[in-house]
């Protein structure tokens, strides 16, 4: 069977786009007043990532693109990557064709449960949502951080995991504020992960709220 026969599906992995949750909207906050750009030192340029739905921006190299841009905003690298998956099939019967490139999103929801620190959201229901949706989870390493534009302590979890037969790296940064929880997660295959991980903290140093 030919390439061109076989079903495409392009695929940006977020994590946690399969949870049970609300998303939290912060409507009307004005983005006019804050600037597109941003020196990010060593000659690099950041641009502005943000939107009236949120309560949040953050600049992102000039490099990667803007994939999505609504209640949760997602940028990515151009530097994709296709791979057949023999765990899927589409309706023809024959494997899925994915194409995936490292992404870096952030979003904040409302639980249905309060947690008192970042630590229980993870142990209670951060981690056991992802048991039974993806497959080989690596336990978390964990790593104290502080959103620097706010002073806000935060935990960054690294791990892997494997969907539709790709194995993926994935670093999440959680915090709180008023209540709600904030979470910026990049996600690329494990021979990208390297590559790209820098911009996590690009876009952390960089996180304030309008």
């Amino acid at each position: 069977m030919t390439k061109n026969r076989k079903t495409k599906v392009k695929i940006i992995l977020v994590l946690n786009s399969v949870l049970i949750i609300l998303l939290f909207s912060a409507c009307g906050n004005d983005v006019s007043n804050i600037s597109t750009e941003k020196d990010l030192g060593g000659g690099e340029t950041g641009t502005l990532a943000s939107n009236n739905a949120v309560d949040f921006y953050f600049y992102y190299p000039v490099n990667w693109t803007l994939h999505r841009n609504d209640s949760m905003i997602t940028v990515q690298t151009t530097d994709s990557e296709v791979f057949e998956s023999d765990a899927l099939e589409g309706i023809s019967g024959e494997p899925l064709v994915f194409t995936t490139a490292p992404n870096i999103s952030a979003w904040a929801f409302i639980l249905l449960e309060d947690y008192a620190t970042v630590e229980e959201y993870w142990e209670n229901f951060g981690a056991p949502s992802m048991q039974g949706i993806f497959r080989d989870i690596s336990d978390a390493e964990s790593e104290d951080l502080v959103i620097t534009g706010e002073n806000i302590p935060a935990k960054k979890y690294t791990y892997t995991l494997s969907s539709a037969g790709m194995g993926y790296k994935i670093s999440q940064i959680i915090f709180f504020k008023n209540r709600q929880i904030y979470l910026i997660t990049y996600t690329a295959t494990e021979n990208k992960y390297d590559a790209y991980a820098k911009v996590l903290g690009t876009v952390a140093e960089t996180f304030e709220f309008k």
